[in-house]
């Protein structure tokens, strides 16, 4: 097939996005929430308490080329967010015209949301590739006269893989049906054995969850119903405020108020436009509900990702169909896109504003959550290295919560003198819970008892916490006969304090048998 100059230009940038996306992979130290992907991958599983863990294997392919770094973890976001763009451009060009697909296109790639996702591995990162790749199959399947057509079961294939790496993947299964009912022209499809054959595709993706929760007392639905609707008697009324002042960040001022524009122009148009009920379906439904439900969790960004591609879509679409005055075009286009260009930079690396000379400390600066982890790991090595030796039978590692654990675990050198039964006990573990709060739970850990007895009774353990705590859990003082602190770190940037990191030495341990 012979590309047109606007494919070939298309697939010429994001060849050299991918390059560039690979080198800022590599200069960013990684994050918890990826290292508690490794973690994950060591214990290969398709689900586990916190939902689908197919990006836990995403992450895993690249370690198989590039090793256990930064890089590795990463290698395959930015191939996923070029594969996404192109399945975004052949939507949109089948949906709206050559015109409008590129500028969708090139308005989802400049958001700094999408940025984030193509330079580290988050759910949302393959979630949201699958989520657009199910949008391309529903389209093309509402397009064939065919009752059976293969693309309804491919959608809910790829909204079922998406929905195991990260929930947001959910929303297209819901826009789906929310157009098929909606709309007249197509609701005859719901008579048809297409949708029905998606929605058991999915159905099948959503069994190993079911199956994971109901044999572990349904612990994780219960963590996931508590996160979302917590037991407490007050609402969250600034959260959506909050919400929204996170997407103006995360998109741009000026894009965002066009977006939403945009999406009220394509509501208005649900009853003539077919890229306008495409569109406000899949828009819509997902950034209600988090707006919704922010007024009883708080404010999380992230549930804007299932809503961008078709919020991408709705602008250069309204721009085409609604305004005809070409200046006012042109003006509208560089305001969206000359702040986008310059905030993502900006929200790539925070040190440029400190290198420009404002006084900005990291406290509040959630690029922290990747910056310093080496320099950490480097301090609570030295400090494992020094005990070791006074620490009778061996010495065992412990962390206050999963991602401190996971972090320590990705950067420590395995040759460090620590007790480690089997190659399936981390080598940094978590304080022990009788409530399970993470994966960590159901893997070997130092509370595991072979036999009659623990593999670490008696032993001494160091405890790792980044807590403003003056003591130790009572959890964890009541296993062992004596905890007492040993040191203070902080791990500093630029003179300025990331974090500090407190430890803890608990000797004899007494295991609950």
């Amino acid at each position: 097939m012979e590309l047109n100059y606007t494919q070939r230009l298309l697939i010429q940038s994001l060849a050299v996005l991918t390059v560039l996306r690979w080198i800022m992979a590599g200069l960013h130290d990684i994050s918890p929430e990826e290292a508690q992907l490794m973690e994950a991958i060591r214990h290969p599983a398709v689900v586990g308490i916190n939902g689908g863990q197919l990006t836990a294997w995403f992450a895993g392919i690249g370690t198989v080329f590039l090793g256990d770094t930064a890089l590795g973890v990463r290698f395959l976001a930015p191939l996923l967010v070029a594969g996404a763009s192109w399945m975004l451009y052949r939507l949109a060009r089948s949906l709206t015209g050559e015109k409008t697909a590129g500028w969708t296109v090139a308005l989802f790639n400049l958001t700094p949301m999408v940025n984030l996702a193509a330079v580290q591995m988050r759910p949302e990162t393959p979630g949201v590739f699958f989520l657009i790749a199910g949008l391309v199959a529903v389209w093309r399947g509402l397009r064939r006269a065919s009752a059976w057509d293969w693309h309804w079961p491919l959608a809910g294939m790829l909204f079922g893989a998406g929905f195991l790496c990260w929930y947001g993947a959910a929303w297209g299964v819901a826009g789906t049906l929310l157009l098929l009912a909606g709309s007249r022209r197509w609701r005859g499809f719901l008579w048809r054995p297409g949708p029905w054959l998606m929605l058991a595709d999915f159905a099948l993706f959503l069994w190993p969850l079911l199956d994971w929760n109901r044999s572990h007392a349904w612990v994780g639905f219960y963590q996931w119903r508590d996160r979302l609707f917590p037991p407490q008697e007050t609402l969250h009324w600034a959260a959506p405020l909050s919400l929204l002042g996170q997407w103006l960040m995360l998109v741009s001022p000026v894009m965002l108020g066009a977006m939403g524009w945009a999406l009220w122009r394509a509501v208005r148009g649900w009853l003539t436009h077919d890229a306008a009920r495409f569109i406000a379906a899949y828009a819509v439904p997902p950034l209600i509900a988090a707006l919704v439900i922010s007024l009883l969790t708080g404010a999380r960004a992230a549930w804007l990702a299932p809503a961008l591609p078709a919020l991408c879509l709705a602008l250069p679409w309204a721009w085409e169909n609604q305004i005809t005055h070409l200046p006012l075009k042109n003006h509208l286009q560089w305001f969206c896109i000359l702040p986008a260009l310059i905030l993502t930079p900006l929200i790539l690396d925070t040190d440029l504003l400190r290198h420009a000379g404002l006084p900005l400390t990291y406290e509040r600066d959630r690029s922290r959550d990747w910056r310093g982890w080496q320099t950490t790991a480097r301090e609570a090595a030295h400090v494992i290295t020094e005990t070791a030796p006074q620490a009778s039978g061996g010495l065992f590692l412990i962390a206050s919560d999963e991602r401190l654990a996971s972090i320590l675990n990705f950067h420590l050198p395995a040759s460090l003198p620590v007790l480690r039964p089997t190659v399936r006990h981390p080598l940094v573990q978590i304080a022990s819970s009788p409530v399970p709060e993470s994966d960590y739970h159901f893997w070997p850990g130092y509370s595991s008892v072979a036999g009659d007895r623990s593999a670490y009774e008696g032993l001494t353990a160091l405890y790792f916490t980044t807590s403003t705590a003056t003591e130790a859990p009572a959890s964890l003082r009541g296993s062992f006969r004596e905890v007492r602190p040993l040191t203070i770190f902080d791990t500093m940037q630029r003179g300025l304090p990331l974090r500090r990191l407190k430890v803890f030495v608990c000797q004899g341990y007494q295991p609950a048998l």
